[in-house]
């Protein structure tokens, strides 16, 4: 999950130690120094040479505040070379001497604990770095959010996601400045441990941090999901859509609900076409009938019908023919209203026995075809609920005739 985000570079500092420490001679000084220099300078081949002299011919005891100071610059020389291992052995040969300096101590407790997590050995790293924090707050020494970082890494490969979680969540909190790849590392171990509130507030984060970043208001919008909190839920998939991030059907629908829940049509229809031309919702019989919802709400009821005989198209339903017949006859649409009301008459449309003769009578009488709609109003004799209605305009008919 996580990469190696620590480049050997500015954490081998060198010595820790200047001209007026008491505890070395100026010319120890001067031939420390001198050594670093080389390392620094990546002139290996001099800093090797003068390491063999050094280490071979003086301060042989190990318990020698020089040979600790001569082994830490041993450790750095194999570690700027990625030599991790044989920094290793130096490094932990100078904290070997019992009255290492404090803050000498600290400085190489920190590459030593940098060198086990490039070889990807997690315990010891958090071995290390437990002890280097732990000095380090008892002496009042300031430590960095990377040290937290990488502690927390370490027990996130170490499968101790709790304590990863709490370490790199600190490393956040008192970096100066939001770090994009570290509050994804938050983020990430957030959801693994279904902390979503907190998710929540990383993520919104990252969305300051990176705005142009797709993938992070797809984040958010899945966290908000992820709650309990519908009005959080819906704004995180707007938000989404309007980044166009959406990605699942099951979002794009339930935000078009959502928009008419609110009373917003157009914005129900602006997401299910999009949906639908970008071919992420399917064009099938249930979604073309919200969408056609949609337009009706918006009072556009041509669009709608139009969706609705798509949707009828795709299945044979009584009830969308009988829809499309009702929406058609509101409109004054006779011809259409005629095809789709017999349409649902074939398919057995039966939920209000006698209707269908009717409205198909009133629609053929509209459109002057009299002796027909006279047929079906006497159909419509024949239903107790539309008895009463066909008794009335058949005898307006009549009078009609009659005159």
């Amino acid at each position: 999950m996580f990469k190696k985000l620590f480049i050997l570079l500015a954490i081998f500092s060198g010595l820790n130690l200047n001209a007026a420490d008491d505890a070395i001679s100026r010319f120890v000084y001067e031939y420390l120094k001198r050594i670093n220099e080389f390392i620094e300078e990546n002139d290996f081949e001099n800093a090797e040479r003068e390491l063999q002299i050094f280490s071979k011919r003086y301060f042989l005891n190990e318990q020698s505040y020089e040979r600790a100071l001569i082994n830490q610059l041993y450790g750095n020389f194999y570690a700027v070379q990625g030599k991790y291992d044989e920094a290793i052995d130096k490094y932990e040969a100078s904290l070997r001497f019992k009255k290492m300096p404090f803050v000498t101590g600290l400085a190489v407790k920190k590459n030593l604990a940098q060198c086990y997590f490039q070889l990807s050995n997690y315990k010891d790293t958090i071995r290390v770095l437990e002890a280097y924090i732990a000095e380090a707050e008892k002496r009042g020494q300031l430590y960095g959010p990377r040290d937290l970082i990488m502690l927390g890494i370490s027990y996130y490969q170490n499968d101790e996601l709790e304590k990863a979680y709490t370490n790199i969540k600190k490393a956040n909190s008192i970096s100066n400045d939001y770090k994009e790849d570290w509050l994804g590392y938050e983020l990430a171990i957030a959801v693994k441990l279904e902390k979503y509130k907190e998710a929540v507030e990383v993520a919104q984060l990252l969305v300051f941090v990176n705005p142009e970043k797709k993938e992070y208001w797809k984040q958010i919008s899945g966290l908000y999901y992820t709650t309990n909190d519908e009005n959080e839920s819906l704004a995180g998939l707007e938000l989404a859509f309007e980044k166009n991030t959406l990605t699942k059907e099951k979002e794009y629908l339930d935000l078009a609900r959502y928009y008419l829940y609110k009373e917003l049509p157009q914005k129900a229809i602006k997401v299910l076409e999009f949906g639908i031309n970008n071919n992420i919702v399917n064009g099938n019989k249930k979604n073309y009938e919200l969408l056609a919802d949609s337009y009706f709400f918006l009072r556009d009821r041509d669009i709608g019908i139009n969706y609705l005989i798509k949707s009828l198209e795709i299945e044979s339903d009584p009830n969308t023919a009988f829809k499309i017949g009702r929406f058609a006859f509101e409109e004054e649409n006779w011809k259409l209203a005629i095809k789709y009301l017999k349409e649902a008459k074939v398919l057995n449309y039966n939920k209000v026995p006698g209707r269908l003769d009717l409205l198909i009578g009133i629609s053929l009488y509209e459109s002057n075809e009299y002796s027909s709609a006279i047929s079906y109003f006497n159909k419509a004799l024949e239903f107790e609920e539309t008895k009463t209605p066909a008794e009335g305009w058949l005898a307006f008919m009549n009078e009609l005739e009659n005159s």
